[in-house]
């Protein structure tokens, strides 16, 4: 299975597309009610009050977001040599893990969120190799600024960008205002825009709220737990390979990528088990995506790895099918 995934032709792609309809034709069959939620505004809650008409439209857009985000995610690692330049491993592990979570309503905004992180992640990689870095670092802000929008936790990117300037060398001060600056500036428009037009309250307390909110948790039935658990045993072996793997690497840059997305990962652990629903902290799953497919993409012996991928892919097939029939993992 492995070995046809680590090409990346037409047929390939082709497959991971309909793969991506089969996992997701759940969502289209059961119909429960969209709605807006106190945690998720202002641009997601703005879409789904536009398309309140017609829920099948929202789940339209939201499946077309998810199958470029999953070619956004393979074309990242790509292009930043952490993977085969010709391997579609990246797009196959990314939508098995996004579709991980059997109630995928609660990760729409996520979903939503999801190619701005990727965008401010491929700046992030690419960066410190530019003559002029500072061209691009307000982008970083300008993406995390509108992914916070969709997804309130992407507020928290922010210390993400920070620690991984110092990572990738840039410590003096300024560098780490240019990136604050955008996403200020998106900030200061939404803000102004509901001023005029709506009610800037409403955005204020949300925020608020969502603060105050934080509180650890990890309120999860059995099988989200055993699979959380499993899943992040292989993200703790795929890190110690990759690390023991490119140690010797001809140059730094590699290991500085690795680096930013261990502080990435972090992050998400944090933002998984402070944020209700968990399992909806899907970002936590694009990170172990992110470790999974690099080693997937540099193993050689594929015996074990297809046996893992076959199992996660049933697990998920399960996921999301058995509640069809009222039977619940």
């Amino acid at each position: 299975m492995l070995k046809f995934f680590k090409h990346n032709y037409l047929a390939q792609q082709i497959v991971v597309v309909v793969m991506a309809m089969v996992l997701w034709l759940p969502v289209f069959i059961m119909k429960p009610e969209l709605s807006t939620g106190e945690n998720n505004i202002p641009l997601y809650n703005l879409l789904i009050y536009i398309f309140s008409f017609s829920p099948i439209i929202v789940k339209i857009i939201v499946f077309a977001v998810n199958v470029v985000s999953m070619f956004l995610f393979n074309s990242m690692l790509s292009a930043n040599r952490l993977v085969s330049k010709y391997s579609s491993i990246g797009a196959l592990v990314f939508l098995l893990m996004m579709t991980s979570c059997s109630d995928l309503y609660t990760s729409f905004p996520f979903i939503f969120a999801c190619p701005f992180i990727l965008m401010a992640m491929h700046i992030m990689f690419l960066i410190y190799q530019t003559d002029n870095p500072e061209n691009y670092m307000m982008n970083i802000g300008y993406f995390i600024a509108i992914a916070s929008m969709f997804y309130y936790p992407s507020v928290f990117l922010m210390i993400w960008v920070f620690i991984s300037f110092l990572i990738l060398g840039f410590r003096e001060i300024r560098y780490s205002l240019i990136p604050l600056t955008g996403f200020l500036i998106v900030y200061a428009i939404v803000i102004g825009l509901a001023f005029i037009f709506g009610d800037v309250n409403n955005i204020l307390e949300s925020y608020s709220l969502f603060f105050k909110d934080i509180k650890i948790s990890f309120d999860l039935n059995y099988s989200d737990k055993i699979f959380f658990i499993v899943s992040s045993v292989l993200f703790v072996i795929s890190l110690l390979r990759i690390l023991s793997n490119r140690s010797s690497d001809k140059g730094s840059n590699i290991r500085k990528r690795v680096g930013v997305a261990i502080v990435l990962t972090l992050l998400s652990i944090f933002i998984f088990i402070t944020h209700k629903p968990l399992m909806s902290n899907t970002l936590l799953f694009m990170m172990y995506a992110f470790f999974y497919a690099i080693t997937l993409s540099d193993i050689k012996k594929l015996r074990l790895a297809n046996v893992i991928v076959m199992l996660m892919l049933l697990y998920v097939l399960a996921k999301q099918y058995l509640p069809l029939y009222g039977i619940a993992l």
